[in-house]
This record gives C-alpha cells, structure tokens and sequence, in this order.
C-alpha cells in the first residue's frame, strides 16, 4: 500500500465552445488527504481538426482571461501538508516547553 505520492495534475475549465482554460500543476501528497501543490501554470486550449492544441499563457494573458477567479486549487490542496507541518512543530515546542 502507498502512502505518498507525487506528480503533477491538471484541471479545465470551458471557455466557450472551442477553447478550454487549463491548470497545471505539480504536488506531492502524504496518505492521499495532506498534500503540497506547487509551480501553477496556466495554458489556453484550442480544439482542432487533429485534437486539442495547447498554448502556455503568460501572467498578463491568464489575467486577461481571469483565470485564478475561473479555475484554481483551493487551499487545503495547495498547504494542507505544509500546515500539518506547522502544527507538528508547534505541538513538540510547546511540548518542550511544559516539560
């Protein structure tokens, strides 16, 4: 059985009829519920007759499209692993500390 895991995923959104908005993105998880999601990218994706064509979007162009209000990850999926973290650290201090 796997614990963890890493990777990257990718999520769209329909734009009209012939372009799609996609996310890209890199994560590692720990048990399959805390995970760490890094390095977002945004893409355009257009249909053609010989499948979907894809584009990279540059910063200015994916807020054009207002695409971190249209499809992002929330945050328990983007930190959850790194707060499950923080509060590790922050009970074995304050556990050193009543000592």
């Amino acid at each position: 059985m796997v614990f963890f895991g890493w990777g990257s995923k990718s999520k769209t959104a329909p734009l009209d009829a012939g372009r799609a908005l996609v996310l890209r993105y890199s994560y590692f998880h720990l048990f399959w519920l805390l995970r760490f999601s890094w390095g977002l990218k945004y893409s355009l994706a257009t249909a053609t007759e010989a499948g979907w064509a894809t584009r990279p979007l540059s910063d200015d162009e994916a807020m054009q499209l207002d695409a971190p209000n249209r499809l992002t990850l929330n945050l328990w999926w983007r930190f959850s692993l790194l707060l499950f973290a923080a509060l590790a650290v922050v009970a074995i201090v304050i556990g050193n500390l009543t000592r």
